[in-house]
């Protein structure tokens, strides 16, 4: 790992002359970093909000050179347990308490669950590359190996994302410690065992219920079919606001979510092109009875007005968001165009026409 660890004394020891910035160092790095084939871990997780611990969690994890993963958590006095076994072609999540085991056999949906160490950094500093100040913070040991520091400072007191504190192992890059602050909430992950050479059964990632568990299909539970207009107003139940194809832009697709669980409502998802190309979706669903609540913005939330209504619009890295009530509907949009701005969308809303289905 030689050239990993020059790299980093690039990080960590340039002077602001330098004509190299944390994060190419960083992604330099990275490229060089070499997964670990199979590993054992254990981790503590804390919450602790105005000073006051409010939950740890206990974790363990195993993952196998072949990319199956099970992974154990359990609140620190012994509830809440979940044991999750991916065997390479389904995942399961299993909790005893329920008496319910989630399943999922779509393999992009389960890929979501197995990023490796390097990705999960990779993933992290593209989220704050652009609101984040990045520094080193020299190196430390955790769990017996040996870390690289990184401070990552919000350069908004008001973005989604508070500051960070990551330790990344030397050698691979896996995230022995990382800590988020975000107000007066503080939340810490630190690794306390890592065997990067552990001789693990193949039982491990064969996980047998009970014969009475309740199993539930997740693709199941939120089923999604494509539809008409005419069909779209009829599942939402009331007219809806929708934009007109005309000056080039046209519905590519109008989709029905039917969602289970604690949402259990219908929401009605449309693809807009501008000129063949991907603009922006537009969900649609009856505002939640209990919407009219102020719960208060999101941090990196701002306030905005859409066609004389209170709405609120968020900018994370790539993603940009922007969602409103009208008339009993949420209206929610999400820019897929990197080039349509905020204005030119609320100028265009204005142009947005009443459904009825008739």
């Amino acid at each position: 790992m030689f050239g990993v660890g020059v790299l980093a004394m690039g990080l960590f020891g340039c002077s602001s002359g330098s004509p190299f910035l944390p994060e190419q160092v960083i992604n330099n790095a990275l490229e060089r970093a070499k997964e670990p084939a199979s590993y054992y871990l254990e981790a503590e997780m804390r919450t602790v909000e105005g000073g006051k611990e409010t939950e740890r969690i206990l974790l363990k994890e195993w993952v196998s050179e072949e990319g199956q993963r099970r992974t154990e958590t359990q609140y620190a006095d012994g509830s809440g347990k979940s044991i999750a076994v991916h065997d390479g072609a389904k995942l399961i999540s299993y909790q005893p308490e329920t008496n319910q085991a989630f399943l999922i056999e779509n393999a992009e949906l389960s890929e979501l669950n197995q990023m490796s160490p390097k990705h999960q950094v990779e993933q992290l500093l593209n989220m704050i590359r652009d609101t984040h100040e990045i520094t080193g913070g020299g190196e430390e040991k955790i769990a017996g190996r040996e870390a690289y520091r990184l401070n990552a400072k919000a350069k908004d007191k008001d973005s989604l994302i508070g500051d960070q504190e990551l330790w990344i192992d030397k050698e691979n890059w896996m995230v022995l410690k990382m800590v988020s602050a975000s107000g007066d909430v503080r939340s810490e992950m630190v690794l306390t065992k890592v065997d990067l050479n552990p001789a693990i059964p193949a039982e491990t990632f064969v996980l047998e219920l009970p014969e009475h568990v309740q199993i539930v299909d997740l693709e199941e539970m939120n089923r999604t079919t494509e539809v008409t207009l005419a069909e779209a107003a009829e599942n939402i139940g009331a007219a809806f606001l929708y934009f007109p194809e005309s000056g080039g832009l046209s519905i590519s697709r109008i989709e029905l979510a039917e969602l289970a669980g604690e949402l259990k409502r219908k929401e009605v998802n449309f693809d807009y092109q501008k000129d063949g190309l991907p603009s922006f979706t537009m969900t649609v669903f009856p505002s939640p009875e209990d919407s009219g609540e102020d719960i208060g913005r999101l941090p990196g939330e701002e306030a905005v007005t859409v066609r004389g209504q209170e709405g609120t619009y968020m900018e994370m890295g790539d993603f940009r968001s922007l969602v409103w009530q009208e008339n009993g509907l949420n209206y929610s949009i999400v820019f897929v165009d990197p080039n349509l701005t905020l204005e030119q969308f609320t100028a265009l809303a204005d142009s947005m026409a009443l459904y009825t289905g008739e």
